[in-house]
């Protein structure tokens, strides 16, 4: 049974009961090396449960709603795209090395792993329900709803582990297996998770901290060694107590009950007071849920989330390839090759110096012989008899030497055959992706006219709510495609709309409604004011979620193509809508028409064709960026 930590009270960043650190200082990688921490040995960044507890609700509040979009893979680090309804894509990191947390700046990889194509069959589409914690302990769990529950565990003691269970607890995928005397982690078995050997900050009483008082000699080793408190935080234990390393158990008699608050206290600043930041220590900069007392703040952060990108991200995003193993074993076997090919070239050498000795052997005095034989490296144990049994030990001595020079060369063959069923490693093509907030309306269809003017669309009965009921104004005009299945577009600031304008909006309309997807070549759409929309169903009617009624005359644009242009604006962002809009906003463009394929390989055309335009462009914004329904290209400009 898993323990999580209560979080009665969600972490918003903008959530006006947190309290945040002052952010004057310079920023830590402006003051500190990360390789230039206390004692030279480099700083390596690393969560405690602490973080790991302030991280779980973060993520709990920025994924609630929302559902896994896709899933790629960075060594045995994972990055998730979640996707809310009608909303941005977030990001979550996921490293069974560095933790798990919510990241603004991500690279997006083109190529996953086997473990990652496993992770997307058991989470892909899942929805978001809860993020909690193991007992204060460096596990995140992540639960997911849908029409099999699944929990997605990340482990952060060594070796790291990324695990998927169903609602009942069964694994169903784990990076790492284990196979202990105390644990074990195996597909088919129940998880459960690591066992606690320390007391746990969030329930010590006075009773307790009495006994471990009563077993060490000082307040820091006591706490150190029988409460489950992250290393860092014990300084601060004990300076919220007013004590140093040196006070001794004795002087903490009568103290045990403070002592046991101020635990309690710790966990509670952390869970409800977070407050993010780095400090300066004797052991270099350390990351902090919370301000401790006694160090130095050297910056702050609005998130934990926030300095784990800054801190941790490059790490996490650039772990070893899992297919590096064999990139070493390629190498070590060409080395060996090419040893044994240096090898057999200086015996082949040698032996023909042999043979050149063993001539001139013959017939020369038995001393030179003797000289002739050592030149070479040929010293038997007794001396010849004479010149000719010189010569006749120096050629079986270089016959020696060429078998041996053969053997090497066999050897060298045999290895480079090895070496050939060796894959070679595939280095995946990353991208540098900065996600900066978008615009409100890059959550629908949009585009911009020839006038200027923005047109904005619905994906589905709840977007066309939130547009007519959000986003419309007195001096708007409002379309719809003549027939069942179209979104509504709303041209703002549509009451001076020209009569060039309206057939952009209405063939943006067509396109974007199941004239697309069942491939008619045109379509009639009309315009109409915006007191003409009711949400109202007529009397004796009744209208669907996300339906309208149109009263009183509507003006139509009779047989509008379906047609549609896709291109990069200069912001970078992808848009769709009639041609003559987007091609005075994006400098290249395709054009497409409905087509009998797949949209995921549309999708991927149209990436492909744009991908000098798109260099900070996912396939999948392409991908909804395009009407439901494959398409073909018959224009690129």
């Amino acid at each position: 049974m898993l323990t999580p930590i209560v979080q009665s009270v969600p972490y918003a960043p903008d959530s006006p009961s947190v309290t945040r650190p002052a952010t004057t200082a310079e920023p830590i990688l402006n003051q500190y090396s990360l390789s230039n921490a206390a004692g030279g040995s480099g700083f390596v960044a690393e969560l405690s449960g602490f973080e790991v507890l302030v991280l779980a609700k973060e993520i709990d509040f920025a994924l609630r709603g929302a559902y896994i979009n896709n899933i790629y893979s960075y060594g045995s680090s994972q990055l998730f795209r979640f996707r809310k309804p009608h909303g941005d894509d977030i990001w979550l990191v996921v490293s069974p090395k560095k933790g798990a947390w919510v990241s603004a700046n991500v690279a997006e990889r083109e190529e996953t792993s086997q473990f990652t194509s496993k992770l997307r069959g058991e989470l892909e589409r899942a929805r978001f329900s809860s993020s909690t914690q193991a007992d204060l302990d460096r596990v995140f769990l992540l639960r997911f709803e849908g029409n099999e529950e699944r929990t997605l565990i990340v482990e952060l003691m060594p070796p790291g582990n990324i695990i998927v269970t169903d609602g009942s607890g069964r694994i169903l995928l784990a990076l790492n297996e284990v196979r202990s005397e105390t644990r074990r982690i195996v597909r088919g078995g129940v998880y459960s998770p690591p066992k606690q050997s320390r007391l746990s900050p969030a329930r010590v009483n006075a009773e307790e901290v009495a006994k471990m008082l009563g077993e060490e000699p000082t307040l820091g080793r006591a706490i150190g060694r029988h409460v489950g408190l992250p290393r860092k935080y014990v300084s601060d234990a004990l300076m919220r107590l007013g004590a140093d390393d040196r006070t001794t158990s004795e002087e903490m008699a009568g103290r045990e009950e403070e002592a046991a608050s101020t635990l309690r206290k710790m966990v509670e600043d952390a869970q409800e007071r977070p407050a993010p930041c780095i400090c300066e220590t004797p052991s270099g900069p350390e990351l902090y849920a919370y301000r401790p007392q006694g160090q130095k703040v050297v910056t702050g952060g609005e998130t934990v989330s926030a300095l784990c990108d800054r801190l941790l991200l490059d790490e996490a995003l650039t772990s070893a390839p899992r297919s590096e193993p064999e990139d070493s074993k390629r190498k070590e076997i060409e080395a060996t090759v090419s040893k044994l090919r240096t090898d057999a070239d200086a015996l082949k050498a040698k032996a023909a110096k042999a043979r050149e000795a063993a001539a001139a052997a013959r017939g020369s005095p038995l001393e030179d012989a003797i000289s002739l034989q050592r030149s070479v490296g040929l010293q038997p144990a007794r001396g010849p008899a004479s010149p000719e049994s010189a010569a006749s030990a120096l050629f079986t001595f270089a016959k020696d030497l060429e078998s041996r020079a053969a053997v090497s060369l066999e050897s060298a063959d045999r290895l480079e055959k090895k070496a050939r069923r060796v894959p070679e490693t595939k280095h995946a093509r990353t991208r540098a992706i900065v996600r900066k907030k978008g615009e409100w309306f890059e959550k629908f269809r949009w585009f911009v006219t020839g006038e200027g003017r923005l047109a904005i669309g619905g994906r589905d009965a709840q977007s066309n709510s939130a547009i007519l009921g959000r986003h419309m104004d007195a001096n708007d005009t409002v379309f719809h495609a003549d027939l069942f299945g179209s979104p509504f577009f709303v041209l703002k600031g549509g009451r001076d709309q020209t009569e060039e304008e309206a057939r952009e909006v209405a063939q943006a309309t067509v396109a974007f409604s199941s004239a697309w997807k069942t491939g008619l070549g045109s379509a009639d759409a009309y315009w109409v004011s915006p007191d003409q929309v009711s949400s109202a169903a007529p009397s004796g009617e009744y209208l669907s979620r996300g339906s309208y009624s149109i009263r009183g005359k509507k003006n139509f644009i009779p047989k509008m193509m379906v047609e549609l242009a896709l291109g990069v604006d200069r912001d970078g962002r992808v848009t769709a809508g009639p041609e003559a809009a987007i091609r005075l906003r994006c400098e290249h463009y395709v054009v497409l028409v409905p087509h009998n394929e797949k949209s995921s390989e549309t999708a991927k055309r149209v990436h492909k064709d744009l991908s000098g335009d798109a260099a900070s462009t996912t396939l999948d914004e392409v991908q909804r960026a395009l009407p439901a329904g494959g398409g073909k290209i018959i224009r690129k400009l």
